[in-house]
């Protein structure tokens, strides 16, 4: 028997029976009166008595990015109308053509809705998303039509932005990887909140050249939250001055894409060749927020106290630590409630409640890198000293892998106050 989820099971008698958790799940909304499709041996197909008229004109599996390229491409060479529905397991999107081409689309996938897609862009703030969303709720209005209504999206940016989602979801279906896909040859005018007109065709060579060119791209910058870092004395080309301005060090590809109003494979391109010509270089994703600061420190904790006790020094580790935690002043009020812990650690959950009332107007995540990055090092400091030499250079060596992602904040941020 296998153990995949998604498996039905036929008796003898006809009965269908889902096997898996996932095949119950999908078949409880189902529920009712269903037809038979002719189909071959290996495969059912089944259409409900309660659905509509509209009929199938083609359907199959996903196996391999791109390959809903063909049937894009014979939906407009072909001048069909209709629906395309791409299922994957991120979600389901939707592709509506009239006269061969792509006049709207529809998404389930958060990333993809059009709140998201404003954010992305740069057009909206994650506060401005959030009071959006909210009004939207309460109003039972679309989020388009509150984000006009609010003042704060401008109804012909909007437009623009709408027709930059549906491309978005285009690119993004086309680029499933492992899915199913079904043809009708018929939608319904309620699903068509704003029609385009794009060309169907441009779009597919727009998809496989990003395909192609992204595949090249990952190399070197293996996702939008790496950190692009100017080289200094380096001056980029004119058509790369927009992003390199933006590459401080700080920013991830995701940031400088919503700073000037570009997404992912724009601003990763742009890198790309700025990488490629020795203007800049990438750095790996930096933790950002205490939990996120505090579970990078972590292993680093419990790899020192884990030496130490293999050794037999726990408990002069410990002692010592606890002095240096006293003697600084504000790790007591910052470790409130959140350990240190049997093996060294922290609770990131408290760690950041605490921090929020201690920092005040000031950086919080500046300060958490600095107050931590001193307790590490101040035990590391302490380990090296109980240790073997022998052990020793392998655990420094072991603690500046771990906080490797953190290096960056290290020496950019400001020194912490507890021991200054």
């Amino acid at each position: 028997m296998s153990d995949r989820d998604d498996l039905l099971r036929v008796d003898q008698t006809g009965a269908v029976h889902p096997v898996g958790r996932t095949a119950s799940q999908q078949l409880r909304p189902r529920a009712g009166e269903w037809r038979l499709i002719p189909s071959p041996r290996d495969l059912i197909v089944a259409r409900s008595m309660s659905g509509g008229d509209a009929v199938m004109k083609l359907a199959g599996e996903i196996r391999s990015p791109g390959a809903l390229s063909d049937i894009v491409a014979l939906a407009a060479q072909s001048n069909w109308k209709g629906e395309l529905i791409v299922l994957s397991e991120k979600g389901t999107r939707s592709l509506y053509f009239e006269g061969g081409t792509i006049i709207a689309a529809s998404t389930t996938i958060a990333e993809e809705r059009l709140g998201e897609t404003l954010y992305r862009f740069g057009v909206i703030t994650r506060e401005q998303l959030e009071t959006i969303v909210r009004i939207s709720t309460e109003t039972r209005k679309r989020l388009g039509e509150t984000a006009i209504e609010t003042g704060i999206v401008a109804a012909e940016q909007l437009y623009s932005m709408m027709a930059r989602q549906v491309e978005e979801v285009f690119f993004a279906a086309v680029h499933v990887t492992e899915g199913a896909f079904y043809f009708f040859d018929r939608f319904e005018e309620r699903h068509i909140l704003r029609r385009h007109s794009l060309n169907a065709g441009g779009l597919l060579m727009e998809a496989a050249r990003r395909m192609d060119e992204m595949r090249f791209f990952r190399e070197k910058i293996p996702g939008d939250a790496y950190i692009p870092v100017p080289v200094p004395g380096k001056k980029a080309s004119e058509e790369l001055e927009q992003v390199f301005a933006e590459c401080d060090g700080q920013k991830s590809i995701a940031d400088i894409g919503r700073a000037i109003g570009q997404l992912e494979f724009e601003v990763t391109r742009a890198v790309f060749q700025l990488v490629s010509s020795g203007c800049a270089f990438v750095v790996a994703p930096r933790p950002r927020g205490p939990e996120a600061i505090v579970e990078t420190f972590n292993p680093a904790l419990a790899v020192i106290h884990q030496r130490c006790d293999l050794a037999g020094k726990g408990d002069e580790l410990r002692e010592g630590l606890s002095r240096f935690a006293t003697g600084g002043g504000v790790y007591d009020p910052l470790f409130m409630g959140a350990g240190p812990l049997m093996d060294g650690t922290l609770k990131p959950h408290r760690i950041a409640s605490n921090i929020a009332m201690l920092a005040g107007d000031d950086d919080p995540d500046a300060w958490l890198v600095g107050l931590m990055n001193d307790y590490v090092g101040f035990a590391l400091f302490q380990a090296e000293s109980l240790l073997p030499r022998d052990s020793q250079s392998k655990l420094q060596a072991d603690v500046m892998e771990i906080l490797k992602p953190l290096r960056p904040l290290i020496d950019a941020g400001p020194r912490s106050r507890g021991n200054s």
